[in-house]
């Protein structure tokens, strides 16, 4: 059934299951806006059509807090953002161009940013004056506001090591940023700020987008200040003298947030639904595919007492079946498990990884954040004799295994030293 908005237009046919929870939406919204992870959780589970129509139904419906509520699910994962940015392009109406291009001020990813593009045209074929993306400002004056603090980070590589970025309005006008590199090990490793404006800080930002390797995500700034202090405690704990660089530009920072921080993934996921799903948990090993665990290894020096072991299985006079074989490796990977990650050790990853979880979230990649996070909540469970951790035993095994096969390129190189 066809049903009509207020402006008295046909509205695209909803499924009964969407049209229920369109209902439960409007009816709630309110509430919703304080904390929209239930409804965002559910939203995911429809397809990008359906998510698409949500929105739409949300917008053209539901009155003012409706819009909050859009507006509060804005920025909580690429998908949604599409299917958002696609049923702005459908509302002929001011607001949709005035979202669209707050959507395009925050340097969205490729998808998103061909959809915000697309929607804008498509505003424009119905005859609504909309500026184009990038555009200067409308002669309107309005009276210069400050600008919003931003935040921006890095994954983390395999040493738990990443980078943070942080601005801050400057009064009058202007930004203060700062570039951490923080470390969990190490504490806060490099440290600088400097002072600019917002579309220099752009500028900088997406020329560092383009030369590293590292990927970069938006986060929430009070955070980002946050794992710079976290960082710094860490240096004072060992006893070390925090630079003369950090020292200045820590008042422009404004007030500490308070320690420890609670990950931003569990604003989106919830802990006791990850320890649940065991399914995700086997499926954190094939993490690694990622580009954004491909680096990950441990280090060489804690893995010689197994590299020893397994040369010798591998040489053993024994003959073993296939499956002996991999009995005996997975043997020795299981012992490398249980002495290198300690209750601190362990610790340690789990909370590496729920900081990847909140990454691989915020980059679209939502599977694989779930499976992140499981692999996360699970670290600290027991030693792992009958059941190791799926995610640390793929780590230990592609560590070992990538070393080996190092050693053996260096014994095919040529010498260049001619015997007599």
């Amino acid at each position: 059934m066809k049903r009509k908005n207020k402006q008295g237009r046909k509205l695209s046919p909803l499924s009964p299951e969407v049209e229920a929870f369109v209902r439960e939406a409007e009816e709630n919204a309110q509430s919703l806006s304080k904390n929209p992870a239930p409804l965002i959780q559910r939203l995911r589970s429809l397809s990008p059509g359906d998510q698409e129509n949500f929105f739409f139904h949300l917008l053209t419906e539901g009155g003012e807090p409706s819009l909050l509520l859009v507006e509060a699910m804005r920025g909580r994962g690429e998908n949604l953002d599409v299917a958002l940015a696609a049923s702005l392009g459908r509302w002929v109406s001011p607001r949709a161009a005035a979202l669209l291009h707050v959507m395009a001020s925050t340097a969205p990813p490729k998808a998103l940013a061909k959809t915000i593009r697309k929607a804008i045209f498509r505003l424009q074929s119905k005859g609504l004056p909309v500026e184009e993306v990038g555009d200067a400002s409308p002669a309107v004056f309005h009276t210069p506001q400050p600008a919003t603090p931003e935040g921006f980070l890095s994954s983390i590589d395999g040493r738990g090591s990443r980078m943070v970025w942080l601005t801050k309005p400057r009064l009058p006008q202007g930004l203060v940023a700062v570039h951490a590199l923080i470390s969990d090990l190490e504490g806060l490793v490099d440290f600088s700020g400097f002072e600019t404006t917002r579309k220099r800080f752009q500028e900088y930002l997406n020329q560092f987008r383009g030369q590293a390797l590292w990927e970069i995500v938006g986060a929430d700034p009070e955070y980002c200040h946050g794992l710079i202090v976290e960082a710094s405690a860490i240096n004072q704990e060992k006893g070390q003298s925090l630079s003369q660089e950090f020292l200045q530009w820590q008042p422009a920072l404004g007030p500490s947030p308070s320690l420890p921080l609670k990950p931003l993934i569990y604003q989106t996921f919830s802990e006791e639904e990850a320890k649940s799903r065991l399914d995700l948990l086997e499926r954190s090993a094939s993490l690694f595919k990622l580009h954004s665990f491909q680096f990950w290894f441990l280090d060489e020096k804690e893995l010689q007492k197994y590299i020893v072991q397994v040369r010798e299985a591998a040489g053993s006079r024994l003959v073993l079946t296939p499956l002996q074989q991999e009995s005996r490796l997975t043997d020795i990977y299981r012992q490398a498990i249980q002495e290198l990650f300690d209750e601190s050790g362990r610790l340690r990853y789990r909370r590496r990884l729920e900081e990847m979880a909140y990454f691989l979230w915020k980059k679209g990649e939502e599977n694989a954040a779930q499976a992140c996070l499981a692999a996360a909540v699970r670290m600290e469970e027991g030693s792992g004799i009958l059941a190791p951790h799926p995610f640390l035993l793929e780590l230990v095994r592609r560590s070992i295994t990538a070393l080996l096969e190092e050693e053996k390129k260096k014994e095919k190189e040529p010498t260049l030293i001619v015997g007599p």
